[in-house]
């Protein structure tokens, strides 16, 4: 495969990753109303796929990622409470 095939697998390959964020952001703008623990279930398999693919993308270790998201939502809190 030469630089420029790869050059555009890459580019096709970050098209199709911003496209399916985008379908992402639409699945999470809707609001669940019949929620049970198997939508629990289904929704911390995808947070930990998203973890595990966001450390392949940047280099962080797993737990770093996670430590983050628990900083976040801590923050959240202490804003929402203020």
């Amino acid at each position: 495969m030469s630089n420029q095939d790869a050059k555009t697998a890459y580019a096709a390959a970050r098209k199709d990753i911003a496209n399916l964020l985008g379908f992402f952001e639409c699945e999470m703008g809707k609001d669940r109303q019949d929620v049970n623990w198997a939508h629990v279930g289904d929704m911390n398999r995808v947070r930990q796929g998203l973890i595990e693919t966001l450390s392949v993308l940047s280099g962080f270790e797993t737990s770093a990622i996670k430590e983050t998201l628990e900083e976040t939502r801590i923050d959240a809190d202490v804003y929402q409470n203020a």
